[in-house]
């Protein structure tokens, strides 16, 4: 006979509690875990200047540019951040000035093959919970727009004008053993796959 252990074992599953709530858990494990400290957001605008190089050796070689002419622009990876300066306040809180780093893509409107990687940055100052430790982490800060246009045109380079908006998240974050109540390990359930459509269905008319 399967021990009571075993039993709840087979009956909790993830997914909503039943309308009588969930069952006692039957142990207390120790894991490790990315546990963030304190977090916060704002959006950030921000104009920044790029000089691109044109011609047989440029950037982009291919077509002309006139003063005005619309750059495509677009996040390359991911938004990052480091801290360069860090000023203990009261407890465990700290005031940071963090330098926000957002790579983006410029590409020639006569040529969409040809592409000039930047990386704009700019200062942050932000204060929270961050003891002795803590990772400052931004990875989940978005692009929300991003306009470039050309500013300037030289021999052999265009000056670029980007004006783009940032959704700066900023998390600080620390490795730790954390006790939390387990119905012990996840048993994975059988793979099932949808049955498909037969034959397909055509999508819905728009008027």
């Amino acid at each position: 006979m399967a021990d009571e252990a075993s039993v709840k074992q087979a009956v909790v599953a993830p997914g909503l509690c039943p309308p009588g709530g969930c069952p006692p858990p039957t142990r207390i494990e120790c894991i490790v875990v990315d546990k963030v400290y304190d977090s916060c957001f704002q959006v950030e605008s921000r104009t920044r200047d790029t000089t691109v190089t044109t011609g047989l050796t440029g950037e982009f070689v291919t077509g002309t540019f006139t003063v005005g002419q619309a750059i495509p622009c677009a996040l390359n990876g991911t938004i990052s951040c480091n801290v360069i300066n860090r000023v203990p306040t009261t407890g465990n809180f700290a005031t940071l000035t963090i330098v926000v780093s957002v790579p983006i893509t410029l590409t020639n409107p006569n040529a969409p093959a040809e592409t000039a990687n930047r990386v704009f940055t700019f200062t942050k100052v932000v204060t929270l919970c961050a003891p002795e430790g803590v990772t400052v982490d931004c990875s989940e800060s978005t692009l929300l727009f991003c306009n470039c246009v050309v500013s300037a045109v030289g021999v052999g380079n265009i000056t670029v004008t980007c004006d783009f908006q940032v959704c700066v998240v900023i998390k600080t974050i620390l490795s730790v053993q954390l006790l939390v109540p387990s119905y012990g390990f996840c048993v994975p359930a059988p793979c099932t796959v949808a049955p498909g459509v037969c034959p397909p269905t055509p999508p819905a008319q728009c008027f």
